[in-house]
């Protein structure tokens, strides 16, 4: 818990220097706790950011940085993450976590428009909430989302297909030691008390951990049938490296959403978690896109 604590402390003095600011706010049964640049301070344009499964807020605030200049930066931790609490009912599904994330966004921002970005489990909410709230998205960028159909077969999937063993569900230390492996195309060596104050932490969270990810592997190909439903433009961003979630979902993207609304980018020597790994330039491929997306309504496949 004091390393947990520690953690938490940093990113929350990245978050100052950043220019962020930690908000709450009650929406139903769910307490959010959320990042803002301005708290609606000025009219800039929204931008979202939605971390992935057992992650918080913090981890998405190097790659969000450079989107926070031009435009107004919301972080939330997402239901049962970080210090926004679990929902009464305690169900996960994509759908639902739209719903939830569509009533946060009423009581902060009103019926204002957004750019909405998620990373890994983030992008599956992301790309679900494109596709139920289309008014409401001026784009999305989906970073190695979860949700689609993988033509080949991710080693982390093959190994949980093979022998039932899901690495993501790592409580030990030795389990996340193993599972950081798989997140990185260059993983860093974690000191073994590291690893152990984290399992611990997640071990904590346990029940809530388990629904997420149980509701996660029911909703295993959900973007496959809202793809067609994203009316707005829509940026894809891959690790070349990604053991996760292979980036061979990226054909069927490709089948589903026009060209002209696609911009795919693949980017090279990065795993997983490619907006850790890479956030300087994933974070310029956003703020790209984010420009672009104002200035012209084409759209080039860089891959």
């Amino acid at each position: 818990m004091v390393l947990i604590s520690i953690v938490q402390g940093i990113f929350k003095t990245l978050a100052w220097f950043a220019g962020f600011s930690e908000y709450y706010v009650q929406v139903d049964d769910i307490e959010w706790s959320y990042l803002d640049t301005d708290n609606g301070k000025t009219d800039k344009p929204i931008v979202l950011y939605l971390h992935g499964f057992s992650s918080i807020k913090g981890s998405m605030l190097r790659v969000a940085r450079p989107s926070s200049y031009e435009y107004r930066v919301i972080v939330p931790d997402l239901p049962g993450h970080g210090n926004t609490t679990a929902p009464t009912v305690t169900t996960y599904r994509a759908t639902e976590q739209a719903v939830r994330l569509e009533a946060f966004l009423d009581k902060v921002i009103g019926q204002a428009k957004i750019h909405v970005v998620g990373c890994s489990m983030g992008g599956m909410i992301a790309g679900t909430y494109a596709a139920m709230f289309p008014d409401r998205v001026e784009s999305v960028t989906l970073i190695c989302p979860a949700g689609i159909t993988m033509p080949k077969k991710s080693p982390l999937l093959q190994i949980f297909e093979d022998s039932g063993e899901n690495y993501m569900r790592a409580t030990t230390a030795d389990d996340f030691i193993r599972l950081h492996g798989y997140m990185f195309h260059n993983p860093r060596r974690i000191p073994h008390w590291v690893a152990n104050a984290i399992a611990k932490e997640r071990a904590r969270q346990g029940e809530t951990l388990e629904r997420l990810m149980d509701d996660i592997l029911l909703d295993f190909q959900t973007l496959d049938d809202k793809l067609s439903q994203i009316q707005s433009p829509c940026q894809v961003i891959w690790g070349d490296n990604d053991r996760i979630l292979d980036n061979s979902s990226i054909e069927l993207i490709r089948k589903t959403i026009p060209e002209d609304r696609l911009d795919v980018h693949m980017v090279p020597d990065a795993g997983h978690c490619v907006h850790q790994e890479k956030h300087a330039e994933v974070g310029q491929l956003v703020l790209d896109f984010l420009t672009k997306k104002t200035s012209s309504t084409q759209f080039n496949l860089n891959i």
